[in-house]
Parts: C-alpha cells; structure tokens; sequence
C-alpha cells in the first residue's frame, strides 16, 4: 500500500432517503464527555498507539493537532501516546506550523515505518478512535426508538401529502409507538414508500453514531454518511452545554468519537440478501463493516419490495425472528466469538405481493402491525389530482378531471392508483417543455400524457398523438 493512500473499505449496496433536519428536535441524544485519561476512552493503550502510527503514516507530516483531531482524542491522550513513540524512536518531530506542541509535526522513523506496516497487518483502519462495544450498547438502548412517542397530529403533519384511508392513517400512529416490526401491502402505487418516509419524519430528534466500535481488539465501522445525516455540531454542543447547566461555551465538552445525526432511515429492496445483515470483514482493510440493521439502530430500516429479493421471505424473517421478539441480534465474527447487539429499530416491511403468497398465518404472526394501503377511491383520486396540479402551477379543471376517468379508466375497468396523479402531471410537465408551452388540464394534453403513459393497445389506438 502507498504511504498517504488510505484502505478499501468492502461496502454494502443499499438505497438511503435524505431528510430535512429537524430545527426543533424532539429527543436530545445522550451526553457523552470526553474522555481525559487513556482508561477513560475504554480500549487500550497499544490501540491508541497503532492509531496514532498510521494516523501518521497516511498523513505524511501531521501536526499533533490535526493528530488529535483524526483521532477524535484530547490533546493530552495525543500527546502520551507521542512521548511513548518518540521515547521508543517511532517517530521524530520534523517542523512546526506554529508556536507550542500541538503545532510540532511528526514523521515515521525507519523503525516507525516497520512498526507501521506491523499495525497495519492487523488491521488499517484509520479515523476517529472506536469506541468500547459496551457503551455503544448502552447508548443505543437510551435513545431507542421506543423512547420516541408520536401523537395524531404529528401523524398528520408527516403524512399531509397522502390521502389515505381514515383507518390506514389510524394504524400508522400505534404501530411507530410500539417499536416493533410494520408490514405494509398493498397494490403498486399507493404511497406505501411514501408512508415510509414519512414515518422517519415522524420519529425527530437527534442521536449519537459512533464512527467505530471496538469489540475486544476487533474493530467494526458504523457511521456511514450515506445513509447518517450528521448535524452541525457546534450548534448540539451549545445546547447540550445549556442542557448541563453550562455556560454554553462548551465548559464540558462531549466525546467527538460520536457523530451527533438524525435518525437513521435505511432503506433496502429487491437486492437485499442474507449476507448484508452479517458483520462484512474486508481482507484487505482487515476491519468489519456494520450490517444494516446496526446502521438503522435507533432509527427505521424499511425492507422495499419484500418477497422480491433473491432469499426467500421465510428466509429472510427467519433472520429476524429473535431480533424482533427478544430486541437482541447476534452476529458473529471470524473467530467464531458471537456479540450480543441491540435491535432498536423500527423494522417495516413493504411489499406489493398479497400477504398469503408470502407465508402462512404463523409466518405472519411474527410481525406486530400489518397495515393494507389500498387503492384511493374515486374522490380521493380527483383530490390527489388536484393538489398534485396546483402544486405544479397547473391550472386543474373538474372537466378535465372527468375527462380523464371517462376516457381512461372506466371503459378499460383500471384501477385507481395513488401515483398516476403524479406521473401523469410529470408528463404534462414534459410535453410543455419540449413544446415551449405552459400545461393546461384538457382533454388534449391528457390525450397526449395518457398515451404515453398506460400500456394498453385498446387505449393508445384511440388516444391523440
């Protein structure tokens, strides 16, 4: 490996959705402070050693500062593990970007370097300081997403772009206060993803994601920016200052090997497999990638399309029968050694498949909520197409909402779906482009967007193009 490039990391493939950031968040993430003592980051010196080495070694000529905050450690650890290298003659200072110690830049010596490559055989991860597996548990189990209780209007706020069904709606709301695993089904096209979504907006508040964790010697990387949404945080450090009783000046200052971020929503479809809910160790970087479940941990992981994915829906749930009753998960590492993880997290499946197809009533039985979101009735269906044209600027007309139904749908016994409002507008959206002209709701435009847009024979031999 070449001094300055930093390891491959064996990722898994997965979606993840973007969120606005809560401005008025809900539930405060645990304080942790950081530590002051190298017991006090609860792994041991001869890590923080190997760190501060490679940390160095990627870095070329890394000031004890810039060290220190790769490392996510105070200076003063920083600098007990400096003196020990030099005194060892690992290292050597070889300049200075300031005045004081924390500017003195460092470099491997010969011996450096062999002890470099020695850290890095075992393992070449490189970052902020893991930290001990037993805190992670801990914070994960204070900030559960059981900690979080929603109400009808919070349901409503989160959902004010569906029109659902009085009772689908009502189900929404226990099933995210219960924690527990949420199956939802129905025909394509009915805003069940959007449900999805929408419970994530629903579940506010801040928590903490650790980079790393260290599981007896072994390391597990967790934070991943694709799918956590760190937060400023200098903001979070002068509120929870305030929170203490502080100054806001950050008197007490929290342990940056956390990441503050919102909620996790994680979401996974078709190409889910068995593999992605284990512990992935890479070869080559030699350190472990969190599954997605753990990722999700304090958060929601939406399995999209179940029953679509190459493993079988029994397989699959049968993965997370004890996960879902006990709230526990165990995964294994390369030493056949089993840890005992959390699963604090809101499981909800999402399938277009009619549930008996999938399993039995005793495979069922496993998951706690099952919510139908069918088809919009035909008010709603207008409803959702005059609000989905407003919000385009699209001047909507009850004629050309008639017109639609008559023409379209009635003669050729189709469904009303949640999404056709929206695909269709996206064509009129489309056609006025090209045309250089603003879209109107008339039986000729909708002639135009609907050929387009419904594969029926019937339909498109008689639709004008």
């Amino acid at each position: 490996m070449e001094r300055g490039s930093l390891p491959v990391e064996a990722t898994a493939t997965i979606s993840f959705t973007r969120r606005e950031p809560d401005e008025r968040p809900e539930f405060e993430p645990p304080f942790r402070a950081q530590p002051n003592t190298v017991e006090d980051t609860g792994i041991g010196f001869g890590q923080i050693l190997d760190l501060t080495i490679k940390t160095i070694y990627f870095g070329g000529r890394p000031s004890a500062r810039e060290i220190s905050e790769q490392m996510a450690l105070p200076f003063n650890i920083i600098e007990a593990s400096l003196s020990f290298l030099k005194r060892e003659k690992f290292i050597e200072v070889v300049g200075s970007v300031g005045i004081g110690e924390q500017q003195y830049q460092y470099a491997l010596t010969d011996r450096g370097n062999e002890k470099a490559a020695e850290a890095l055989e075992r393992n070449q991860y490189v970052g902020p300081t893991p930290v001990p597996f037993e805190e992670y548990v801990a914070v994960v189990k204070e900030q559960s997403v059981r900690q979080v209780r929603v109400d009808a209007t919070t349901v409503d706020d989160a959902l004010t772009d569906l029109v659902l069904t009085r009772t689908t709606r009502s189900l929404v709301g226990p099933a995210v206060n219960s924690g527990r695993t949420l199956l939802l089904y129905g025909d394509p096209g009915n805003g069940k993803s959007s449900i999805a979504r929408g419970i994530g907006r629903m579940l506010r508040g801040q928590v903490l994601i650790p980079y790393a964790i260290d599981v007896g010697g072994q390391t597990i990387r967790v934070y991943d920016p694709r799918v956590h949404q760190a937060l400023s945080t200098h903001m979070s450090d002068d509120r929870r200052d305030e929170h203490n009783g502080g100054s806001g000046r950050g008197e007490r200052r929290r342990d940056l090997r956390w990441v503050i971020a919102q909620r996790p929503l994680i979401l996974t479809g078709g190409e889910l497999t068995l593999a992605d809910l284990e512990l992935k160790f890479s070869p080559q970087s030699k350190f472990y990638i969190a599954p997605l479940q753990m990722k999700a941990n304090c958060g929601i992981l939406v399995v999209d399309d179940f029953g679509r994915q190459l493993v079988q829906p029994k397989e699959l749930l049968n993965r997370w029968i004890i996960p879902m009753e006990s709230r526990v998960d165990y995964l294994s590492l390369l030493s056949g050694e089993t840890i005992e993880l959390p699963f604090e997290l809101l499981l909800v499946f999402s399938t277009n498949i009619p549930p008996h197809q999938l399993g039995d009533e005793a495979f069922f039985r496993r998951i706690r909520h099952k919510i139908e979101v069918g088809d919009p009735d035909e008010a709603s269906f207008l409803s959702i197409l005059q609000t989905v044209c407003e919000k385009h600027s699209i001047s909507y007309s009850e004629e050309g909402g008639r017109y639609l139904i008559d023409r379209y749908y009635r003669p050729a016994g189709r469904p009303f779906r949640g999404v056709h409002p929206r695909d269709i507008v996206d064509l009129l959206l489309d056609i006025s482009s090209f045309q250089n002209r603003q879209p109107e709701f008339t039986s000729e435009w909708i002639d135009l967007a609907c050929a387009s847009y419904f594969i029926d024979e019937r339909e498109q031999e008689h639709a004008v193009l």
